[in-house]
């Protein structure tokens, strides 16, 4: 496992708190067991990572298994916050959110940034978009279609449009999905 001051030092090393939430994760990655399976950067963290920090979100989810995350976590000072699954270190100025190591969505399409620290494993595009049209449905944010459509917009041309097409249709979101299509089509992220 990195030690708390090497960890400390390659994340304040830069301003950036996209970079250094790339930089967390590849450090975590590096610090727990090797193995096929690996901590999976999901949520807004993610569409922050893919959208370049455009975006900006607060805390990190992150999918593995928490008593492997809870381990790393306290070694490198970070204590449960205010939420149930939130450890926070204020000098390092990062919150986790320890989600589970039921990772909902694809392995394969999960997008792997080769950093000095070593790898960081964000949650493919095409699931960040499912979740996203699947919370704007059924839990009725009215932000989330907008991201949906600026991940969208950002990356049409490595979307695999099928894949998504067929995980629209498993969750029951095929109208939410169509939006998504009209809104791109109109080059717009506004609902009309």
């Amino acid at each position: 496992m990195k030690g708390y001051e090497s960890v400390k030092r390659a994340i304040l090393a830069t301003e950036d708190p996209t970079e250094r939430k790339i930089r967390f994760m590849a450090l975590l990655t590096s610090s727990l067991p090797k193995g096929k399976m690996k901590p999976v950067l999901a949520g807004g963290s993610a569409i922050e990572v893919y959208l370049d920090g455009t975006l900006r979100t607060g805390d990190m989810d992150v999918v593995y298994n928490v008593k492997a995350l809870e381990e790393v976590l306290k070694a490198w000072g970070f204590a449960l916050g205010g939420g149930l699954r939130a450890w926070a270190n204020e000098e390092l100025g990062l919150a986790v959110d320890l989600v589970g190591e039921d990772f909902n969505g694809s392995y394969e399409r999960v997008t792997t940034i080769t950093t000095d620290f070593g790898p960081a494993t964000i949650i493919g595009i095409e699931d960040l978009i499912v979740k996203r049209l699947s919370s704007a449905k059924f839990w009725k944010a009215p932000t989330d279609i907008e991201q949906a459509y600026l991940l969208a917009k950002a990356h049409d041309d490595r979307i695999d449009w099928p894949y998504v097409e067929e995980e629209a249709r498993k969750a029951d979101i095929t109208d939410y999905l169509a939006k998504l299509k009209t809104m791109l089509k109109k080059g717009t992220g506004r609902k009309r």
